[in-house]
């Protein structure tokens, strides 16, 4: 197999997919590598392309974290404001919000560039992958290893879907535990794995190919926040630490006031737990 053999095959796709095929078979046809391996390097490479961006948006993201409090707790005076129409404290929390962000360098766009870069990536690898493994002339049916030899057909034994899986979940978790400054609600949690667990049992019918992809994907993805929670990491591209606190909204009911007045010992003149509030619990150097 030469570079430029599967073009003659006359894949119909879009540029950005024919050249991911392109960019895969020079990779595998270079360098020899069995085309497992090659997904994985092109992963590899591409991940490392972009971890500098990824590392700028990660830094921004947390200065964003370190506020988010206070910003929940201005966001929840100007909901309060519109629900009894008073419009004057509306703007006025709403110029204080604006204040707050300016003053903090906070910015709703910077911390999404890193994912942005990896959505389109994500996308072309997807059609690349699928259009190769109909195509007999790749080779792709023994291409695997182990248990998922035949990258054309599916997982017999779903192991690549339940490792994707295993692997957005597990980012979600180490995401909430290592940055987020507030703690995601239980019920949040919940929801987040059942996308997971879904969106496996959903794909479980693609190729081998395109599961090996996510579970590369998903694996950098869990070896990059490790990287970027790293304290000698943080201190090279200055990305600066945050604290975690809880209970971002008011009590909804009364099990709630319950709890939270249990846990903060503070109560408003009413006798009821003032909302919102806030406890650090923990503070990341």
């Amino acid at each position: 197999m030469q570079v430029g053999d599967l073009a003659s095959h006359g894949l119909e796709t879009m540029l950005p997919v024919r050249l991911t095929e392109y960019v895969l078979e020079f990779v595998h046809v270079s360098m020899g590598l069995p085309w497992w391996a090659t997904i994985g390097a092109v992963v590899l490479g591409y991940r490392l392309l972009i971890l500098p961006v990824n590392a700028w948006s990660q830094k921004h993201m947390m200065k964003t974290m370190q506020v988010q409090p206070e910003m929940n707790r201005i966001t929840e005076h100007i909901k309060t404001a519109n629900m009894k129409h008073d419009y004057m404290s509306s703007a006025k929390y709403s110029q204080e919000l604006l204040a707050l962000r300016k003053r903090a360098d906070v910015s709703l766009f910077k911390p999404m560039v890193g994912n942005a870069l990896q959505l389109p990536f994500m996308l072309m690898m997807f059609g690349a992958l699928r259009d190769l493994a109909t195509i007999p002339a790749a080779h792709m049916d023994t291409g695997g290893t182990l248990w998922f030899t035949n990258l054309m057909a599916a997982d017999p034994y779903m192991i690549l879907p339940a490792l994707s899986a295993i692997g957005t979940i597990g980012s979600f978790e180490l995401q909430n535990k290592l940055n987020a400054s507030v703690e995601q609600s239980r019920e949040m949690k919940i929801a987040l794995r059942f996308v997971a667990v879904l969106g496996a049992a959903i794909t479980s019918g693609f190729s081998s190919s395109v599961l090996l992809f996510w579970v590369y994907n998903t694996g950098f993805t869990l070896l990059q926040l490790v990287l970027f929670n790293a304290k000698w990491f943080r201190n090279l591209m200055k990305i600066p630490g945050v604290k975690k606190v809880k209970f971002v909204r008011p009590p909804e009911n009364f099990l709630d006031k319950m709890q939270i007045s249990k846990f903060i010992g503070g109560k408003s003149k009413s006798g009821q737990p003032s909302a919102p509030q806030y406890k650090e619990i923990k503070r990341r150097s």
